[in-house]
């Protein structure tokens, strides 16, 4: 019996391409063996065995894009916890849903609470600096750079240089395009999220618009290419035209996130862009912001990753929802695993249940339609658990 060796029995495992009934075998934190199901004997030298009959057996979730350490940071306006209450309050919520590698999407927009500089700057330092450490999954640090917040660049060249960040998103959020191309959409957003009168949201509405005529095209796309020469993919946001999708591509982007319509979504992915959608779209089954269906980009295999954006818990319910809907269900995993691992170049290691790879994996239990995360592991350790009772 060898105490490295952990095998995993009796569950349906969702490889790459298919799903096959058998058992894993891990060994020193990684996929040592796929075992068939009629194969049993390894399960004798197993120092650890976890039973997962009737279960599924999937890769570790990847989230390329969530806003959810903003509400842990501030869960009420003006009311802000320390960065480290948010670190590992929120990493426990994250392996119950079944997500591994979590790509915290931090703003540096110039805004207030934990979207203000200051404030951004001291997560990424500490988050950066608590990854390093005891985790219970894999931290990973996404900047997103608003393109108007010009005075922030050099905060985010120092961050390229520092190796800091993982992954680097261009936002621009101004009135007449992207998320707020409608005429008062940008008004109307403002005037309920900041409690702004008509008026007042109007001219912070115009004040916005000028600002995007400010925009150096030039200094972005050094702060994009910097960031490829470093390793660290690119992603555009919110992408509305053809025009904006070259303007990316020019800039060395890879990743096109929430794309406005189906469109610009099948453009970005003819131009070989990796198309992100939300899962919170999927789920409900459309946008929150009357923007286009993930549901339609996905069945017209115009998108490839699914994130969580700003709800972690609709990432494993996304997958599951695609399968109810029909699609098979190595390529729904795939949505949530190796796409994104493969757009983020971590694929050598995670993202798939192969041999050689890390055991980031997953036990999930349909009960009723609807799938529970009964086990976590990160790195062949299980680092959460869920054992239902009948009450």
């Amino acid at each position: 019996m060898d105490k490295n060796i952990t095998v995993i029995t009796g569950g349906t495992i969702v490889l790459p391409d298919q799903a096959v009934a058998g058992s894993l075998l891990i060994q020193d934190g990684c996929i040592e063996a796929i075992v068939p199901a009629e194969q049993t004997d390894l399960v004798q030298s197993a120092h650890k065995t976890i039973d997962a009959h009737g279960m599924y057996v999937v890769p570790g979730i990847i989230d390329t894009h969530s806003d959810a350490i903003e509400k842990e940071i501030e869960p009420r306006p003006g009311s802000c916890f320390p960065m480290e209450t948010a670190f590992y309050e929120l990493e426990k919520k994250l392996v119950g849903h079944g997500i591994t590698t979590i790509y915290h999407g931090l703003s540096m927009s110039g805004g207030v609470g934990p979207r203000s500089d200051e404030v951004v700057e001291q997560a990424l330092q500490t988050f950066y600096r608590l990854a390093q450490e005891r985790c219970l999954m894999r931290h990973r640090l996404h900047l997103r750079y608003e393109m108007l917040n010009f005075p922030a660049i050099e905060i985010a060249h120092k961050h390229i240089r520092d190796g800091s960040i993982h992954l680097l998103s261009l936002m621009d959020h101004s009135p007449g395009q992207g998320q707020y191309r409608t005429p008062g959409s940008y008004a109307g957003y403002v005037s309920k999220t900041h409690g702004l009168q008509e008026e007042a949201a109007r001219a912070k509405a115009e004040e916005m618009m000028e600002l995007h005529k400010l925009i150096d095209w030039q200094a972005v796309k050094h702060l994009a290419q910097s960031a490829v020469q470093a390793g660290i993919p690119v992603a555009s946001h919110d992408d509305d035209t053809h025009e904006k999708v070259d303007q990316m591509l020019d800039s060395g982007v890879s990743v096109c996130e929430f794309p406005m319509n189906l469109k610009t979504a099948f453009y970005a992915s003819e131009r070989g862009l990796q198309v992100s959608v939300g899962a919170p779209n999927v789920v409900r089954g459309s946008s929150h912001g009357k923007n286009m269906s993930a549901l339609d980009a996905i069945n017209a295999d115009a998108a490839h990753i699914i994130c969580s954006d700003y709800y972690p818990a609709a990432m494993l319910v996304s997958v599951f929802r695609l399968v109810r809907d029909g699609m098979d269900m190595a390529k729904a995993f795939r949505m949530v695993t190796l796409n994104p691992a493969r757009a983020l170049k971590i694929d050598r290691d995670l993202g798939s249940i192969e041999l050689g790879k890390f055991a980031d994996l997953v036990v999930v239990e349909e009960y009723n339609g609807y799938p529970l995360v009964r086990k976590t592991l990160v790195q062949g350790e299980i680092v959460y658990q869920s054992d239902y009772v009948q009450l």
